[in-house]
């Protein structure tokens, strides 16, 4: 059932909620009109609307609110529009869980947020919260037993916090609530593991994972553990409870079966012709699979080479429209130079000085002028959202660079906004595009079968690579404006978003980040950077896993930019 975001006003606070509405309620669905001081809103007239509702909000409650309460888990985007625009100061999630590093993340980039209520925080994200002067109140008071971090060898929470799989081998009083609990401070589970049987057991693991609709959660039952047939006494049972959880729930569970027993019990039941076409049909699958990913780099690499030539047709036109005004500039130097023939030699000399400088002058401000205004609005044309073009030497990095209103989008699209696995190089939508904040993150995935995107970006690693010095200079150009940054720092490193920090409060803030940084480098500088300098970070994957390969420079000066140049 479709389900709307609820409003409901209490003195300076503001309880958020998604969920499903009865008929009276639709009747006020946008209407900005209150019930109970309760208003409705759908998702998407609230995206469109929020500035105005906030403003109404604010009417309504006679202009101070400084409270919000969460109470729905996946409506965080949402909710932190409201944060900004009221600068609210105090946020509690009321929700008997923890939440993604994303969604820590985000409310990290919120300057207005003095407490926050939640149920469990990973320490990496208390501390950084903290070192911004944010208070934080955590109310996971119901404790895992050791027994249970024994059996999932975890030493903390944190380590319970990032656990993928959830292993059951053992039955205890107590295990129940300990798996109810880990629940509540785990994100990122995908499977849990049985290895002991019982219908009771069962039940009550699917019970506990049935409705978490944001993790979809697999249960495997190992049948080589199976010592009394429970799986093969109670398989009609198992069947039928599986349908339910595809049916009606968002998890669903697998047997996973010993060799032994496929062996006695299912290819004995095979004919010859059987394992003949089925080994068939995999060769050909498998033929036919592989077809379709070749295809599809093929075509992904097609696409990515159709942008450039557009690109490059685009800079052939401001070339051909530069090299005219030239020639016109040539000549009328031509004919400034026979006159002055006439003249006294050291006149002459001077103003031949003069003519030269200016018609340099003129040159540049042309080239400025097509190379940017030109090239621009052709690639706007095609996409609205670019933002700047970024080009690494001795890389296949030369892309121009878009930016979405959040960080997902451009993961699957590109940059003709077409669904695509290998998406774009993008900006973070934190980031001022005009004007660059403090740390400045560009993002892109990582091919490296092809190369495309930051499929390259691994050669800053290599220390043959950096011994050309013109290797280190990464070319960022905007509308107006051509920018040159150095590579001072680079790394691979668990995935971690203490590097995605945009803007710094204080020198010191900024000193520890570039410590930080400086010291996972894999090759030092003697670059300075300090304080007020502009950081330029590009990040992708590290070709698998949570790993990330990460990438800073720093900007340089007019000075040094204009010795580059």
């Amino acid at each position: 059932m479709k389900e709307y975001i609820v409003l409901t006003i209490n003195s300076s606070t503001i309880k958020y909620d998604y969920r499903i509405i009865n008929s009276e309620e639709k009747q006020l669905l946008n209407k900005n009109t209150a019930s109970n001081n309760t208003f409705y809103y759908t998702l998407n007239y609230f995206k469109r609307n929020y500035k105005k509702i906030c403003k109404l909000l604010v009417k309504y409650n006679d202009g101070y609110l400084d409270t919000l309460i969460i109470r729905k888990l996946v409506t965080f985007k949402y909710a932190c529009y409201i944060i900004n625009i009221l600068r609210i100061q105090y946020l509690k999630l009321d929700i008997p869980s923890t939440i993604s590093l994303l969604d820590y993340e985000m409310f990290l980039s919120i300057n207005s947020i003095k407490q926050i209520d939640c149920y469990f925080m990973p320490d990496f994200i208390k501390k950084q919260f903290e070192s911004k002067g944010v208070k934080i109140n955590l109310y996971n008071y119901n404790k895992v037993s050791e027994r249970f971090m024994l059996q999932q060898d975890s030493l903390d929470y944190e380590t319970l916090y990032y656990r993928k799989t959830l292993d059951i081998k053992e039955y205890y009083p107590g295990l129940i609530d300990d798996i109810k609990e880990f629940l509540r401070i785990n994100y990122n589970l995908k499977s849990i593991n049985i290895y002991l049987f019982s219908k009771d057991l069962i039940n009550a693991v699917i019970d506990l994972v049935k409705h978490d609709e944001s993790r979809n959660i697999i249960v495997f039952l190992h049948q080589n553990y199976d010592n009394n047939n429970f799986i093969t006494t109670n398989f009609a049972w198992l069947k039928e409870l599986n349908k339910k959880c595809k049916e009606e729930y968002t998890c669903e569970f697998r047997i996973i079966y010993s060799d032994s027993f496929l062996k006695n019990n299912l290819f004995k039941q095979l004919t010859f012709n059987n394992l003949k076409l089925i080994t068939t049909m995999c060769i050909y699958i498998s033929i036919v699979s592989l077809i379709i990913i070749k295809s599809y780099d093929y075509i992904e690499n097609i696409n990515v080479a159709i942008l450039n030539s557009e690109l490059n047709n685009s800079s052939y036109a401001a070339d051909e429209n530069v090299n005219k005004e030239l020639i016109e500039l040539e000549k009328k130097n031509e004919e400034i130079e026979n006159e002055n023939k006439k003249i006294d030699d050291e006149v002459n000399k001077e103003i031949m000085e003069s003519t030269k400088e200016n018609t340099i002058s003129q040159r540049e401000a042309m080239l400025k002028k097509y190379s940017f205004e030109k090239v621009f609005s052709n690639l706007k044309k095609t996409n609205n959202e670019t933002v700047g073009y970024i080009i690494i030497n001795n890389t296949d990095i030369s892309y121009p660079v878009v930016q979405h209103s959040d960080n997902s989008f451009y993961l699957k699209h590109d940059f003709f906004k077409q669904k695509k696995t290998v998406g774009w190089i993008f900006m973070d939508y934190r980031n001022n595009s005009k004007e660059f904040d403090d740390n400045t993150i560009i993002y892109g995935h990582y091919s490296s079968g092809s190369g495309i995107m930051f499929g390259s970006l691994k050669n800053v690693l290599n220390s043959k690579w950096r011994k050309n010095k013109d290797n280190l200079i990464i070319s960022y150009d905007t509308e107006n404006v051509s920018y040159k940054f150095k590579i001072f720092a680079a790394y691979k490193v668990d995935y971690t978003t203490d590097y995605l920090v945009t803007n710094f409060e204080n020198k010191d803030y900024f000193d520890v980040f570039v410590n930080m940084i400086r010291g996972r480098s894999g090759f030092k500088t003697d670059d300075v950077v300090e304080y007020g300098d502009k950081i330029l970070t590009l990040s992708t994957c590290a070709g698998g896993g949570n790993r990330r390969l990460v990438v800073h420079a720093v900007l340089l000066k007019e000075k040094e930019n204009n010795e580059e140049n």
